[in-house]
């Protein structure tokens, strides 16, 4: 059975691509693409995709994921087509996470709630969306909510009852 990864570039990678890239260079960001996903779907959970969430998944993937200029048009467009595809998180987490360390887990749990907290409020449906990427991830409890903490203390957000 082909993974996402495998159908999203048949599917959608090849159609934005138009001028053939070589298969090495889209290799190459898939994983990149899968994390700009993830921050996506953060995003939309809230029903009220903002602006400077899509700054913030621009900066994320500019500066974590290095992704250059000229390859951004395509990424963003990339994603943009991967999240109108009711992804299945069970199946995408898995097979995007096989050959992740756990601290990297933890760091994109981290980014998850950078682009959450980016219009300064944590909404409740994009904290249990980033709760179901975090538990698929395997993370223990006490690192979501310490990336959690550390994220809204970055936002000057209330950590108050936390």
């Amino acid at each position: 059975m082909a993974g996402f990864l495998d159908n999203f570039r048949k599917k959608v990678v090849s159609s934005i691509w138009k001028d053939g890239p070589e298969e090495r260079k889209v290799k190459d960001i898939d994983d990149k693409i899968a994390l700009g996903v993830l921050l996506w779907v953060v995003a939309e959970a809230d029903e009220k995709f903002l602006p400077e969430e899509e700054k913030k998944i621009r900066e994320i993937l500019s500066s974590y994921a290095k992704i250059s200029d000229e390859d951004m048009l395509y990424v963003m467009n990339s994603i943009k087509e991967a999240a109108k595809e009711r992804i299945d998180m069970y199946h995408f987490t898995h097979e995007v996470s096989q050959d992740l360390s756990y601290n990297v887990k933890v760091s994109i749990i981290e980014r998850l709630f950078s682009v959450a907290c980016a219009d300064k409020d944590l909404d409740d449906n994009e904290y249990e969306v980033i709760r179901k990427i975090s538990g698929l991830f395997n993370l223990t409890h006490s690192d979501f909510i310490n990336a959690k903490i550390k994220v809204k203390k970055e936002f000057g957000l209330d950590t108050a009852g936390l």
